[in-house]
């Protein structure tokens, strides 16, 4: 068995290898830093001694996992025994008093139990301790579906400042689930000792990948033995420790991903085992295997060898282009608009593509296998590209686990470039991929030349504000905006606007924007063979400016300031992810009212983010019209940004929500000039 850090966190892995080493020397000499917790003992100082984060919930006290293996009736078994204390703080916090845990059931009549649950509700009342008990009437069973139950216990007698402490064994056949459950050091609220426990026989070989950002105070690993089968006597084991205290609440902050890419975790996967007398058995597979394996399953590379259905549709879309990337189009803009997806994404076809192209609706699987079988009728070498989407979590390059995938895309080469293609929105243009997709990795499944393909996008979201206005004298704002998208705002906005018509659209725009009075307005680029798609407004803003005495005070941005900052944090443990890059233009010119002229403005600033990761623009100037002009440019030209680039990061958009809200102030009559 071996533990390793997942890859996207390789910097820290050195660091936390260095400090584990370390702790591990001096957890040698000094005592052990767990604390003395035992089920069903608590005293009073407990209760006033439960961590500083004052605005959490609740506390986790003490969580403890400690697994096994075990042989009973001639099967193996994984046996994980637990016990969880906690302090409730609020109100909100009181429906973790209901704890719920899912079984699995097999298909051979043996399923996973839970046995030894049992539970007490701790108060402090006038300084005496309370106690009570769960009862059997606070245990609910629950059937979600054939093979998934829910186990429900809701402890008794919860309040503010209660104390809940409940322990319980999972045991599950072999043949129901072999990979031990994953072991979550983090949780949304403060962990004060967190700490995971098991014990592995020699006889099974496991990958244990270690993620997150955070590092373990105990990393500990002992060789021991176990008497696990009749009659074989002991075998050699491997017993493993690991422990985090004062873990910090996971904090869902701006741009992430899913919690899962970010929370710190040990997580299991068997990759082989040998039981006496029989031969090694691989569970895990390499990724050349795992392509094998994709391709010759019947819901997968089944459905894209042979299409015949699709013939005649093929042949007549290569009458329509000559040359390949035309012919791509073709197929591409036959699947994505007679075909519909059912939101569902997927890796495997369920019905079958030929089932779903008479039904012309499907999931993801469905639809672009149906792609890549239509363009492989086309004689155009097309393949699948399977990914992980955003909710789902990144993949980790290292291992082929198939279960972090659960999304397919099609791949064609065209001109010895990858263009990738999902045909699930009949909005997106060739070569875009949804957002859901945008998740850093993919792995193109090919029978010869497999590899990784980059999913970052090469389009960004471009957004460019055009104004020509005029002020007048009572503060009113009134002229021209050219909103124009491209990219993927182009995709959005055009998406939009078919979908919910342009009453609805123009209603959604003057929600966001109350102080509009539109007074006209055109769009452009609404057909799907356009790049971009333009709203051209006539508008007024009364009041736009605030007037006091002989001066009139306002922002040159308009309604289309940034007015907050997504960063809230002066620190941030992990990458920020927008998903794509962005770009953000806003220009506009004002015509003065008769006798005002500028009397202050804000000065101009130019910030640039390290190795060119991007850059925030703003200036206001008076041209010899006597007319105002200010440009802002916001521009992020890389989708990701680690934690080390935070800092910046979060001061670039200090900088644009500051420089936003400066005022222009204009004065009637002659401006002295500043010394």
């Amino acid at each position: 068995m071996f533990l390793t850090q997942d890859s996207r966190y390789l910097p820290l892995l050195i660091i936390v290898c260095f400090f584990v080493d370390m702790n591990l020397a001096s957890a040698q000499k000094d005592a052990d830093p767990a604390p003395t917790v035992k089920f069903g003992k608590i005293t009073p100082d407990q209760f006033s001694n439960s961590g500083t984060d004052t605005t959490a919930e609740a506390v986790v006290l003490y969580d403890y996992g400690e697994v096994r293996f075990d042989h009973n009736s001639s099967e193996l078994w994984l046996v994980c025994e637990y016990h969880v204390r906690t302090q409730i703080r609020k109100k909100s916090a009181y429906d973790r008093a209901t704890i719920q845990l899912t079984t699995r059931r097999g298909n051979s009549g043996q399923h996973e139990m839970i046995s030894d649950f049992d539970g007490y509700t701790y108060n402090l009342v006038d300084g005496n301790l309370s106690i009570d008990h769960l009862s059997k009437a606070g245990h609910f069973t629950e059937r979600v579906s054939d093979k998934i139950w829910l186990e429900k216990y809701t402890l008794p007698n919860v309040r503010k400042g209660s104390i809940i402490d409940y322990k319980y064994t999972i045991r599950t056949p072999f043949n129901v689930n072999y990979n031990p459950r994953v072991w979550r050091f983090q949780q949304d609220i403060p962990v004060k000792w967190s700490e995971y426990r098991i014990m592995i026989p020699d006889y099974f070989y496991y990958k244990m990948i270690l993620s997150g950002y955070l590092t373990m105070i105990v990393n500990d690993r002992k060789s021991t033995s176990v008497d696990l089968l009749p009659g074989q006597g002991s075998v050699h084991a491997s017993a493993y420790r690991f422990a985090m205290k004062d873990v910090p609440a996971f904090r869902d902050e701006a741009y992430i991903t899913t919690k899962d890419d970010y929370l710190s975790m040990i997580e299991f996967e068997l990759a082989s085992y040998q039981m006496p007398g029989s031969v090694t058995k691989n569970m895990a597979v390499g990724w050349e295997a795992m392509d094998k394996t994709l391709l010759d399953d019947t819901d997968f590379g089944g459905q894209i060898k042979r299409a015949s259905f699709l013939r005649e549709t093929a042949k007549s879309l290569l009458i329509q282009k000559a040359d390949t990337l035309g012919r791509v189009n073709a197929a591409y803009d036959f699947i994505r608009q007679n075909i519909k997806w059912n939101d569902v994404a997927a890796l495997w076809s369920t019905d079958g593509i030929k089932k779903v192209f008479e039904n012309k609706k499907g999931n993801a699987a469905d639809i672009n296998l149906m792609l890549i079988a239509l363009l492989r009728e086309m004689d155009i070498d097309a393949n699948p590209v399977i990914l992980s989407t955003r909710s789902h979590g990144r993949i980790n390059e290292v291992y082929a686990l198939l279960k972090k995938f659960n999304y397919v895309i099609a791949h064609v080469s065209v001109g010895g470039k990858d263009l990738l293609l999902d045909a699930t929105d009949p909005y997106l243009t060739a070569g875009m991929l949804p957002v859901h997709c945008l998740n850093m990795t993919g792995r193109l499944v090919h029978p010869t030349k497999p590899r990784f393909v980059s999913l970052i996008p090469l389009e960004r979201d471009v957004e460019v504000h055009t104004g020509t206005f005029t002020l007048d004298k009572d503060g009113e704002v009134s002229g021209k905006l050219i909103h124009s998208h491209g990219g993927y705002s182009a995709f959005s906005a055009r998406k939009k606007f078919t979908v919910d018509g342009k009453t609805k659209y123009l209603e959604s725009v003057q929600k966001k924007r109350p102080a509009w009075q539109i007074e006209k307005v055109d769009f452009s680029g609404a057909d799907l063979e356009s790049s971009a798609f333009d709203a051209n407004y006539t508008i007024a803003i009364p009041e736009a400016c605030s007037k006091a005495g002989d001066r009139l005070y306002f922002r040159p941005m308009l309604t289309e300031a940034h007015g907050d900052n997504p960063f809230k944090e002066t620190e941030r443990l992990y990458p920020v992810d927008f998903g794509i890059p962005m770009e953000e233009t806003f220009t506009a010119t004002y015509t003065l009212p008769d006798g005002f002229q500028v009397e202050e403005m804000p000065k101009p600033v130019s910030m640039l983010l390290p190795e060119n990761g991007g850059r925030f623009l703003y200036q206001v100037s008076v041209n010899a019209a006597n007319q105002l002009q200010v440009i802002s440019r916001i521009m992020l030209r890389r989708s990701m940004y680690t934690a080390g680039e935070y800092g910046p990061l979060r001061e670039l958009f200090s900088r644009i929500v500051a420089k936003h809200a400066e005022q222009v102030v204009l004065k009637r009559g002659i401006v002295a000039e500043k010394k």
